[in-house]
């Protein structure tokens, strides 16, 4: 009984002493995930879900503005103590940092113009490389998809970029002829808008956990335990209680959960 009184009572103390500021990373461009509002004010789903973690841990969570390529270096350096900013879970990732239970599936899809006719997967979602010969794929520098996109498509023109926005517009414009995409970014902020009304999707969902991970999740320092844990029963409870799927449905109308929380 004594071991399991003192058990409770240093749990609660990690808990109590979540109680600090804890710097969250973010890269703060990315609608509807981590983005600045008109007024400056940060919005997304990432926000509100780290806010609602913050809530959980009883911690104080101050948001740092950062490229994300920039992210991971500041969590080792400690410059940041989270990171909650499309991160997915990969193999190289897990050698520097570590990450908490996934909120949000990883995945890709192409997305082009309705009119060009390009394939880049094959009738078995195997990569079709050769038929973006002479083509040139927009990428965001540094991301899953990045790799993704270098590793099963060789020989292929990739022009990479450090916003999406700033992809969509060279999309639009016609100096790409494609972009390797989060889905569920471009469905809402960009081809259910009149900008996007000549683009669809020419691919379907892809899945490889190789390159774009075993779901998105909060990046922490490496031997960050108790906040592993702490953040991990939080969101466990979003799950359990509703709390996740509302915060979910403020963006989307699917269900963004990796399949083992479905």
């Amino acid at each position: 009984m004594k071991k399991f009184l003192f058990a409770g009572v240093l749990a609660l103390c990690s808990v109590a002493a979540l109680g600090a500021d804890l710097n969250v990373g973010a890269d703060c461009t990315s609608p509807p995930f981590n983005y600045r509002d008109a007024s400056g004010e940060l919005k997304g789903f990432e926000i509100d879900i780290a806010r609602e973690i913050g809530k959980r841990i009883n911690a104080n969570l101050q948001f740092v503005c950062l490229e994300f390529g920039g992210l991971i270096p500041a969590l080792q350096s400690k410059k940041i103590d989270m990171i909650t900013s499309n991160l997915s879970i990969t193999e190289p990732r897990k050698k520097s940092i570590d990450f908490s239970i996934p909120y949000r599936v990883s995945t890709a899809r192409f997305v082009g113009r309705k009119d060009a006719g390009l394939q880049p997967m094959k009738a078995d979602s195997t990569p079709n490389a050769s038929a973006l010969k002479g083509k040139v794929v927009g990428v965001q520098r540094a991301t899953t998809n990045d790799n993704y996109l270098a590793g099963e498509f060789p020989g292929v023109e990739i022009s990479r970029y450090d916003t999406a926005e700033n992809m969509l517009l060279d999309l639009v414009a016609g100096r790409i002829d494609l972009a390797l995409v989060s889905p569920m970014k471009v469905r809402t902020d960009f081809l259910e808008k009149p900008e996007g009304k000549n683009f669809q999707f020419v691919s379907g969902e892809i899945e490889a956990p190789k390159y774009l991970g075993d779901g998105v999740a909060v990046g922490l320092p490496k031997e960050s335990t108790a906040l592993r844990e702490q953040i991990n029963a939080a969101l466990q409870g979003m799950f359990a209680d509703g709390t996740f799927k509302a915060i979910n449905q403020k963006y989307w109308s699917f269900s963004v959960l990796p399949s083992v929380w479905h």
